[in-house]
């Protein structure tokens, strides 16, 4: 019997204290927009931002992405018609890191435009709420002897999974700059490297944990 008071205990403390205080540290509500109303450009609105100034920002920035997006589906839709193939786009998104004050949200466009296969872009956005400014990944390894440390890891743990990455990744092949996709962890940063980059396609977009151990400065 003590058993299962206990049980309730914690289902009722788990319901009824720990939900609500992680939607109070909620950056943001994300919700879906469709671009024009059509299905193929899906993109995110924030809302509820503390910092309204912020909040225009971040959604100005996807009003820019979404509009880019539409001019590359427009000018596929040209190609496959000129060049008689059958053309795709599709836009997605999912919100990776959401807890204030810090926002990452990654952007996916998935292309075909003839050949064996379609290809697909990631792209990131992560904000920070408090410092009024979205961040790039040279705005957290900012030295050289950060960036380095950061390389060394992403080519250690490649090389210990031959049958998923570059069996002959090299070190200079891992590009590491201000536009490489990453989103916020608790404890360190992810980064997600685009088709190809480290890995063959049958790969995809692989997501790599750096812990914040690795980069933090001395």
């Amino acid at each position: 019997m003590k058993k299962w008071t206990s049980l309730v205990i914690m289902l009722c403390l788990f319901m009824g204290v720990s939900l609500p205080v992680a939607a109070e540290t909620q950056t943001t509500l994300v919700t879906d927009e469709l671009f024009k109303d059509m299905e193929q450009l899906k993109y995110p609105i924030v809302s509820e931002v503390d910092d309204e100034d912020m909040e225009i920002k971040i959604n100005k920035d996807f009003g820019k992405y979404i509009k880019e997006s539409y001019k590359e589906l427009k000018e596929n839709e040209k190609q496959a018609e000129k060049y008689h193939f059958q053309g795709d786009y599709q836009t997605d998104y999912q919100v990776k890191y959401n807890t204030s004050p810090r926002l990452s949200i990654l952007t996916s466009n998935y292309i075909f435009s003839g050949g064996a296969h379609g290809n697909t872009t990631v792209q990131a956005f992560n904000y920070n709420i408090e410092e009024g400014k979205r961040v790039y990944l040279t705005d957290i390894l900012t030295t050289d002897e950060q960036i380095k440390s950061v390389r060394d890891y992403v080519w250690e743990y490649a090389i210990e999974r031959p049958d998923i990455f570059y069996p002959d990744l090299k070190k200079e092949d891992i590009k590491l700059t201000k536009d490489t996709a990453f989103y916020f962890a608790d404890e360190g940063i992810t980064l997600v490297f685009q088709q190809y980059e480290i890995a063959p396609y049958v790969s995809g977009n692989q997501e790599i944990h750096i812990p914040k151990d690795v980069y933090k400065k001395s």
